[in-house]
């Protein structure tokens, strides 16, 4: 992707603002956290106001230590954590990750693989952040360690997502250029469908 990710267009809204939007009705707080001051000087400039603007904490520019600016900057118990290029963000998908973390540390999607879904999970904050801390310390700056150090994580099959999400369209990633031309046409074609559905 040529320039920030955040700051392309889809359907004439900024990614960055998409998400904000999409999250804004499900969670008491959005933060938005950047990689450098000049970043955020960049994102205030553009970015809805809901949004709280946090910069990175450390210089490694990993999605840990995004995480970790996060956690130490939220208010509440659980927090999500998603990408600003995930444009297809559902409803049922986040508030699924939410009822799954109930009494346990977290939430997140499991793949038969074994692979999981940390950019796209729901974190208890203070647990969380001890374990984020921990392997930062420890030099492994791999956010997906979070969810497999803390004690009882929700691993939620993925066949549960595709029952309310049949294209897993709330795990696409428009983080090239080719992705975000393949957005617009998801875009173009879902408002086709729906402009079919009205005129019935």
């Amino acid at each position: 992707m040529n320039g920030d990710k955040g700051l392309k267009e889809l359907d004439g809204e900024l990614l960055v603002n998409r998400v904000i939007r999409l999250l804004g009705g499900l969670v008491d707080e959005v933060v938005l956290v950047v990689g450098s001051q000049e970043q955020c000087e960049a994102y205030a400039r553009v970015v809805d106001k809901s949004a709280k603007l946090v910069v990175d904490i450390f210089n490694d520019g990993s999605p840990l230590v995004g995480a970790i600016t996060g956690f130490k900057r939220v208010r509440n118990e659980f927090a999500i954590i998603t990408a600003c290029d995930m444009p297809f963000i559902s409803v049922e998908a986040v508030e699924m990750l939410f009822k799954g973390a109930d009494g346990h540390n977290g939430a997140t999607f499991l793949w038969p693989n074994g692979w999981i879904e940390p950019l796209f999970a729901v974190y208890r904050v203070e647990q969380s952040l001890k374990v984020a801390l921990d392997l930062y310390e420890a030099g492994d700056l791999r956010i997906r360690r979070v969810l497999q150090r803390l004690p009882d994580v929700r691993m939620i099959p993925i066949g549960d997502l595709k029952a309310i999400d049949p294209e897993l369209r709330s795990l696409f990633d428009a983080d090239t250029e080719k992705a975000l031309l393949e957005a617009e046409k998801i875009l173009k074609k879902e408002k086709g469908y729906a402009a079919g559905n009205a005129s019935r």
